[in-house]
């Protein structure tokens, strides 16, 4: 007897269908440029030369297509208002917590500024009190930190806010004394630890802000579909104020919707996963997104630099669903500050996205997400591939000036046809013309926006901007990319989290390469190539040349504050804030133990915050090691101690408890003055009082 199996989900057959059509529309127009390019070429260029060019104007103009067709499959969806934004997922189910379930709300935090991370846990908690969702939720900071001092702050700031917030046994911390595997590894050790004690658990970073309604609505949607695994949100960047940042927020929220709207559209329950504000349902994330270490060194193997959307292909492959709901409002994040903050943070994606080719034909990985690996590796090779076409082009116009064609642009245009240019650029630029029509079509969303008027000129001066930047992020990516097959690892570390400007002098360091290449180039494109080539050059050539200036220019807050009192690049969050942001906005009012100095020597020498740093420690073997620092400490000072030889003695309970019984029975006057105690006589000594202000 045959046994009989389950019919796939309703929205699989509907999934296959649009993606046949979907592929269907970058392949065939891809296939009819390309056999005209090649036509234009017949005669003129010898065949070394016409076939790289073909197959890279094949590559990046599919690649192109893909990102065009998505954004107007999302503006067709948002006119006709099938996406409603700031609602529910029509395709899934609301159901009703039950009365235990317990939520997890994980952040796992690297050396991060502290009072930034206490402020974002606050705002969240407080919007879930707000919903009278709290009662199934439990926050976990799970520190990374290697800095002594930021550690301490951690501490102190937890202990604050769960005195606060009466939140003990509902706000957790912990710190790990080993941090393998970075952010991945943090996730695995709680789950190991305690994730047998939770059915489902969001994920935030530490600039991480959600709403209570939108964490009670995911709740929502995961009690209501037992077979999702992940509910992923499009997190919205707010906050910053550099230039840089601010056009960045500005592309994002005008921008972002019609992507959205058109990936959820492909996707359906095979989603993508970015690592946070999204939230999981904990069983089967532990028993299926293990990560794999892949042969090999580092840094196209080892351990996985990028692992999110890894975990969501696992997800899938163990039959979980995978959702994205950019309909959800309520998601918020924080971009770079400045533009080299973001590509230090790129090296590490083109390491990890560049890992993704080694799984791509991995057994019961589905389509969609190898798809994703694919577009994933290609948002970064398009960039050597870009820089190869523009030199591969040069050396064509080259060939057909010696070989008797024109140097003016009428010369140009008889070896590469004008429309390659003006249908790139129209593939290129039209979504942002999409987003800006479909806003100001909502006359209360352009009041959002800043008007019709400033938003309109805001689209006018960010695609300028967009232009100039574009062959900056060129090299820098094609360098990172090399780097990464000339076996050059990358790692992850301290991301910046606050406004800050980049000097003149760090300018020229991070980018004078960039602006002298740019100048010499454009020097020899004009002798050599001849003004017709050069004309379309020159966005890019200018670009390059002006790489110090612009990273310098953009990194000011005070440019971007200029910007926004005009009303440009403005965004409905900061028009109509919501109130998880105003409490951020706020100067500080949580009031912690102020750590000034040596929070080192404070931790020792208090009681109070020697106690409460001793009751986070766990016990271990109190060694020759750790008696052996202590009487260093003592004998010679908190000053002779190294970074990691204080990490040593902090992380151990027995050797805080000692130096903090050591440091008081000392009647060395000198050795006094070293913890800060020369003031205090044998007799009269009394706790050290709290004073209590921010971090």
């Amino acid at each position: 007897m045959l046994a009989l199996t389950k019919p796939p989900p309703a929205w699989k057959l509907i999934a296959q269908s649009r993606r046949m059509w979907f592929t269907a529309l970058v392949i065939f127009p891809t296939i009819f440029a390309s056999a005209l390019l090649a036509q234009s070429f017949a005669y003129s260029l010898p065949l070394w030369l016409e076939i790289p060019i073909l197959v890279i104007f094949i590559l990046l103009f599919s690649w192109v297509s893909v990102g065009f067709w998505t954004a107007l499959a999302g503006f067709i969806l948002l006119l006709r208002g099938s996406v409603h934004i700031s609602q529910g997922s029509p395709e899934l189910s609301m159901g009703q917590p039950r009365e235990k379930t317990r939520v997890a709300v994980v952040i796992p935090i690297y050396n991060e500024e502290v009072g930034r991370v206490a402020l974002g846990l606050l705002a969240t908690y407080r919007s879930l009190e707000s919903a009278g969702a709290l009662s199934y939720f439990d926050f976990f900071l799970l520190s990374d930190t290697r800095d002594p001092e930021i550690w301490l702050k951690e501490e102190i700031a937890w202990a604050g806010l769960c005195k606060m917030l009466e939140g003990f046994g509902r706000i957790h911390y912990r710190r790990r004394s080993m941090n393998k595997k970075a952010k991945s590894g943090n996730i695995a050790d709680f789950c190991r630890r305690w994730g047998r004690g939770y059915e489902y658990m969001v994920v935030l970073d530490a600039d991480s802000v959600m709403s209570g309604r939108t964490l009670l609505d995911l709740l929502k949607m995961m009690e209501g579909n037992p077979q999702i695994g992940i509910i992923q949100t499009q997190p919205v960047a707010v906050n910053r104020e550099t230039l840089y940042a601010r056009l960045q927020q500005f592309a994002h929220r005008l921008y972002g919707p019609l992507f959205s709207a058109g990936l959820r559209f492909l996707q359906l329950g095979d989603g993508h996963y970015i690592g946070h504000n999204a939230i999981l349902r904990v069983a089967p994330f532990m028993r299926h997104c293990a990560l794999p270490v892949l042969p090999g060194d580092p840094p196209l193997g080892g351990v996985l630099l990028s692992h999110d959307f890894v975990e969501a292909a696992l997800m899938a492959k163990g039959g979980w669903e995978v959702w994205f709901v950019p309909e959800l409002d309520g998601s918020y994040e924080e971009v770079p500050p400045t533009l080299i903050d973001d590509l230090k943070r790129d090296r590490r994606w083109v390491q990890g996205n560049l890992q993704h080719m080694r799984l791509l034909w991995s057994e019961g990985l589905r389509s969609a997400h190898r798809l994703l690996f694919v577009n994933g590796v290609m948002s970064f090779l398009a960039a050597p591939l870009w820089g190869a076409f523009l030199l591969l082009g040069a050396v064509a116009a080259w060939y057909w000036q010696r070989s008797g064609g024109g140097m003016n642009a009428e010369g140009i245009f008889e070896l590469f046809p004008a429309w390659i240019f003006g249908l790139t650029a129209f593939l290129l630029f039209s979504p942002k013309f999409m987003a800006l029509f479909w806003v100001i079509a909502q006359p209360h969303q352009a009041t959002r926006f800043g008007g019709r008027i400033r938003l309109g000129l805001s689209v006018i001066l960010e695609m300028l901007y967009s232009i100039l930047m574009a062959p900056i992020r060129m090299f820098f990516h094609s360098q990172f990319v090399f780097q990464v097959f000339r076996g050059k690892s990358a790692r992850w570390g301290v991301q910046v989290r606050s406004d800050q400007a980049i000097s003149w002098a760090g300018g020229w360091q991070d980018f004078g390469w960039c602006s002298v290449v740019g100048l010499v180039l454009a020097a020899l494109g004009y002798l050599f190539l001849g003004k017709g080539y050069f004309d379309w050059l020159a966005p890019v050539l200018l670009g390059m040349s002006v790489a110090v200036p612009l990273a310098v220019w953009t990194s000011r807050a005070s440019v971007g504050r200029a910007a926004r009192q005009n009303c440009l690049f403005v965004i409905p969050e900061e028009h109509d804030p919501p109130a998880e942001l105003l409490e951020l906005s706020q100067d500080i009012w949580i009031k912690f133990p102020c750590l000034k100095d040596d929070p080192f020597v404070q931790v020792v020498v208090d009681p109070q915050l020697n106690a409460l740093h001793v009751a986070l420690q766990r016990n271990r073997n109190y060694s020759a090691k750790h008696r052996l620092l202590c009487q260093k400490a003592l004998e010679l000072g908190p000053d002779h101690l190294t970074q990691k030889e204080r990490n040593t003695l902090l992380g151990d309970r027995h050797s805080m408890l000692s130096l903090h019984l050591g440091v008081w029975s000392l009647a060395d006057k000198v050795k006094m003055a070293q913890w800060g105690l020369e003031d205090l006589d044998s007799v009269a000594r009394s706790p050290v009082s709290l004073n209590y202000e921010s971090i």
